[in-house]
């Protein structure tokens, strides 16, 4: 049984050990190594602290019963400007041994629901292409919406998008 709950400062070491963990597990093969090298506890660990002070960012971490955080999700306003959706999913990572425990979709429920909270009537997502996780996302009713080649990570990125959050059903 896993529990979902609003992150907390102290959560920032552990979120980023799910963050850096994910990366290797999931990029691998995807970016280069060169890249996943540079990609470390402590730089993931100040970078979370710091959208914790944020109150624009919400973060929310799935727990287990005996208190692991296994996996997290981190949104807030969708932050370019350009694309008519104001919401945004920054990041959603889960470690992989908990995969396929609908922990993804009760992690993007929340979100969506924090985000609906605020005002917000849509949702965004990018995720790398080669990215397994994009299945998760159209599975979920995400549409594409846009593409996009990111050279610090040398691979293309896809935007998902749901025009309405009170419609979709996560």
């Amino acid at each position: 049984m896993v529990h979902i709950r609003r992150a907390g400062r102290d959560d920032a070491a552990e979120i980023a050990k799910v963050s850096v963990d994910s990366w290797l597990s999931t990029y691998r093969g995807i970016i280069p190594e060169k890249i996943l090298k540079k990609i470390t506890y402590k730089q993931r660990t100040t970078a979370f602290k710091n959208r914790l002070d944020d109150p624009q960012h919400y973060l929310f971490a799935a727990e287990t019963a005996d208190g692991q955080l296994v996996g997290f999700i981190n949104g807030g306003p969708e932050r370019s400007g350009v694309y008519p959706y104001d919401g945004e999913i920054y990041s959603l990572y889960i470690l992989d041994e908990y995969h396929n425990l609908q922990i993804g979709r009760k992690l993007v429920r929340v979100m969506a629901e924090r985000l609906l909270e605020d005002g917000h009537e849509s949702l965004l997502v990018w995720v790398l292409e080669e990215n397994p996780a994009k299945e998760f996302y159209k599975h979920l009713g995400a549409e594409p919406v846009d593409r996009k080649y990111l050279a610090e990570l040398e691979a293309f990125e896809t935007a998902l998008g749901w025009t309405s959050l009170r419609k979709s059903l996560f």
